[in-house]
């Protein structure tokens, strides 16, 4: 015991000397909280690449006067319990800020964790309901699915122009957001709802629900789904009864991940998000080009909003002087203007974060096509 209490005096007296800090030596722990496993582990791969990719960046100099950032797995296996299990290990662990959202419904779920212990910041997941909480250490990166379905739902309306639509989708709060939105915007048109299918998650045989839509006659086919794998089969079973004259699928949800399992049955499919990589400039074309330097991959939306996360986490905490008084960094986060690839990030009081356009896309082989562009702010 003598011994080790002069190793740990002799280290103190080290970094004394030297002018650096004892406490800049422990790093500071971001639990990261994503699908490793399960029917949503491709988002979780893409996360993975870009976080770990933003904490080599921060650590050439260190934040809070040169400590690193430390980042903690843990798989949510894509289920609300696992989620909340995940979480709670990684605070225990001592996290000291959550990365946590891919689903809304597990994201939720996670949110009943962290509301009012921890600092947390919602990468992917959409669902107004999740900020609408009101937690005040609750961050989200990605536009919600209002924000995102307002103008999506408007191009398909008056771009697109269908007479009639034909609507299925995961029974979750993002579907039921989306389908709200919808219903809402249709009320001042003439374009027709002609048919709703709400499903369980644990659904695989669409083939029933496609009939009922078909027979329905729609001139578009429109598919709320956040799974890839699963997204893949609905595209396939629709592509097996013979398609739809004008095929759509909600935002923020079609990634490589979906297209290359459904084999080509998403060819030509409209959707749109926050990021493409076609046409990118000035820091958007030099992120993309590092992720794909490094990963050997090429990055798409949730690799943006993971890297964002981990950026203005250690930017906040950097800014606040603090990895702990989450009033403050809150604070911080909500007062300061934020970099990205994107460009500049503010949040409002629900901790909300606009991206600067939006993009609408078109499934174009194993990836998307830039379709139109739209200034969100």
């Amino acid at each position: 015991m003598r011994f080790k209490i002069l190793a740990t005096s002799v280290v103190a007296a080290s970094a004394l000397f030297c002018g650096i800090p004892a406490q800049a030596q422990e790093p500071v722990k971001f639990g990261v909280v994503i699908p490793l496993t399960g029917p949503t582990a491709g988002y979780g791969k893409d996360c993975r690449m870009a976080a770990d990719m933003a904490v080599e960046e921060m650590n050439a100099s260190g934040i809070l006067g040169g400590r690193k950032i430390e980042l903690m797995y843990e798989d949510e296996k894509g289920t609300p319990q696992d989620g909340v299990a995940a979480v709670q290990k990684a605070m225990q662990n001592g996290a000291k800020a959550i990365i946590a959202g891919m689903n809304s419904s597990i994201t939720l779920a996670e949110s009943a964790i962290t509301k009012n212990k921890v600092l947390h910041v919602n990468p992917g997941a959409q669902a107004d309901a999740i900020t609408n909480q009101g937690s005040p250490y609750l961050f989200q990166i990605n536009n919600t699915s209002t924000t995102n379905s307002t103008i999506f739902h408007k191009y398909l309306i008056e771009q697109m122009k269908p007479k009639t639509i034909a609507y299925m989708g995961e029974n979750t709060e993002f579907n039921k957001a989306v389908l709200d939105n919808l219903k809402k915007m249709l009320e001042s048109t003439d374009v027709k709802l002609v048919e709703v299918a709400n499903f369980e998650g644990t659904t695989t045989d669409f083939t029933s629900i496609i009939t009922r839509l078909k027979a329905a006659n729609p001139e578009m086919i429109y598919v709320v789904d956040a799974y890839p794998a699963r997204t893949a089969q609905i595209w396939k079973q629709i592509r097996q009864q013979g398609g739809f004259p004008m095929e759509a699928h909600a935002t923020g949800t079609v990634q490589a991940s979906a297209i290359r399992p459904a084999e080509g049955a998403m060819e030509g499919v409209v959707t749109g998000d926050i990021f493409i990589a076609e046409g990118a400039q000035g820091d958007m074309a030099a992120f993309i080009e590092k992720f794909r330097e490094r990963n050997k991959e090429e990055p798409n939306k949730v690799s943006l909003v993971c890297y964002e996360a981990v950026k203005v986490i250690a930017g906040a905490m950097d800014k606040a002087g603090t990895d702990s008084d989450y009033d403050k960094i809150a604070e911080t986060l909500r007062g300061n203007s934020w970099t990205t690839p994107r460009g500049t990030l503010t949040f409002d009081e629900k901790g909300r974060a606009k991206a600067p356009n939006f993009y609408i896309h078109v499934v174009k082989g194993d990836g998307v096509a830039l379709r139109d562009t739209f200034n969100v702010n």
